[in-house]
């Protein structure tokens, strides 16, 4: 009863009363014996530690656990090797022998490949509200391949996480655990991934992905995170705005033409479908169905992971590549058929010569992004990447709409009958021809010296299969 009374206290005294009724309790016992409760790791968790860390992410264990236990774990799982040269800062007095022992380890660990840190809560207690004690934890961090941070509080792992995003605000961070003490820390990265398991649900809630196994972290990075949210995402970005980059040249290049009098260059019920119709939506397709490799052979392949840390699909420099490449394909698509059946007399409510040039450029940019989309694809093999031919037929049946029937007349008076004469006129094919070939050829190029010159890890792979 007295127990109950204590256990339903709500005051801070709450403890104090607990461990006061505890000790009335706990007298006259006799020694029995001691059991041991192993705690397994799940199966696969050293082979994907293993994994991780071969594909140059660096692993920080961030537990509540005693720091002997936490380095027998590490050691168990993998993290920790024989060969690793560990460093320890654990147990500091206060800030000025924090700083002394977190130095002391830096030097220990720098220049030597095969690293391992070991902090404590007491450490970092003292550590981590003085600034040059963050910044050494975080130059640690990057000499040390992996670390095991004991006795912490949620608090602390948030903290943690946090130091990294400020020391290095190009840094990605992801946080996994599995239960209630882990939410902070799962909030605070960048990603978030939960482990369904006993520990309840609040980590689950607080995730942005929740898988059953930790091994499936593997399949993870490297199938859906490589390919998916990384290499896919970046083709799009960078193909979506170049090709809005290629067709505002050719508005560009009729504006100095036409002397600025702010008159369209395209019929607009022809455009206006570029980014509906013809240019857009088959790209949901090429990219959702393309496949570089196997699942079975990504996750073989640590390295191919590599090109995400390292920025190398979608940075500046590549992004400028592809919008430098967009204005000059787009100046193409505009200039060569203008100089083959260009003229400037102008006439928006009749169909005449320059309608005749107009849908001339606007096809060839057309088959331009349509074919470079096909060039970039993984798989050009597959049915997929064929798809971007279906927008080339909805652009042949909106040619058909607006030039040979009555809505179209009523909508758009000036293309009436423009692309029978479009196809009639040798000169405007050779252009549509000229401009698509001539604009590629810079790909074509391109792909070829990268393919047999400076080959990436996944083409030298491909190369194997």
């Amino acid at each position: 009863a007295e127990y109950t009374i204590a256990k339903n206290v709500i005051d801070e005294t709450k403890e104090e009363k607990m461990a006061e009724v505890g000790a009335k309790l706990e007298k006259g016992l006799d020694f029995v014996g001691l059991t041991a409760v192993e705690d397994r790791l799940q199966d696969g968790v050293p082979e994907a530690i293993s994994t991780i860390k071969a594909m140059g992410i660096r692993l920080w264990v961030l537990t509540g656990d005693k720091t002997e236990t936490a380095v027998d774990i590490a050691r168990s799982c993998r993290l920790f090797t024989d060969a690793t040269t560990m460093a320890y800062a654990v147990q500091a007095a206060d800030a000025q022998d924090a700083e002394d022992k977190l130095l002391k380890a830096h030097v220990m660990l720098e220049r030597k490949t095969d690293t391992g840190l070991v902090l404590d809560g007491q450490m970092l207690l003292h550590a981590l509200p003085n600034p040059e004690c963050r910044k050494i934890i975080y130059d640690l961090g990057v000499v040390s391949r992996s670390c095991i941070c004991a006795r912490l509080s949620p608090l602390q792992k948030l903290e943690l996480v946090k130091l990294v995003r400020e020391q290095n605000k190009l840094s990605i961070t992801l946080a996994v655990g599995d239960g209630a003490n882990d939410v902070p820390m799962i909030q605070g990265a960048h990603v978030g991934i939960a482990i369904r398991g006993k520990e309840g649900t609040q980590a689950v809630q607080a995730s942005d992905i929740s898988i059953s196994y930790f091994r499936f972290l593997v399949p993870l990075l490297l199938c859906h995170g490589r390919r998916g949210a990384y290499r896919r995402v970046a083709l799009f970005l960078n193909y979506y705005l170049y090709k809005n980059v290629a067709l505002l040249m050719c508005d560009i290049w009729w504006m100095f033409q036409d002397k600025f009098r702010a008159r369209i260059a395209f019929p607009e019920y022809l455009s206006i479908g570029f980014n509906v119709l013809y240019s857009a939506w088959h790209i949901l397709f090429v990219l959702g169905f393309d496949e570089d490799v196997t699942d079975e052979v990504a996750c073989s392949r640590p390295s191919l992971y590599e090109p995400g840390p390292r920025r190398e699909l979608f940075n500046l420099k590549l992004f400028t590549r592809w919008i430098l490449v967009g204005i000059l394909q787009g100046s193409m698509a505009w200039v060569i058929p203008f100089a083959l059946v260009g003229t400037t007399e102008y006439n928006k409510f009749e169909p005449g010569p320059f309608w005749v040039c107009s849908t001339t450029a606007f096809t060839a940019i057309n088959l331009i992004v349509c074919f470079k989309l096909m060039l970039y694809s993984q798989s050009m093999l597959a049915i997929s990447c064929w798809l971007p031919t279906a927008g080339a037929l909805c652009y042949g049946i909106a040619l058909f709409l607006i030039g040979y029937t009555s809505i179209g007349k009523s909508f758009q008076p000036n293309m009436w009958h423009i692309p029978g004469e479009l196809v009639n006129n040798t000169d405007a094919l050779l252009a549509v021809i000229a401009a698509t070939a001539g604009a590629l050829s810079l790909d074509v190029v391109g792909l070829l010296v990268s393919y047999f010159v400076w080959p990436s890890q996944l083409e030298l792979v491909r190369r194997k299969r």
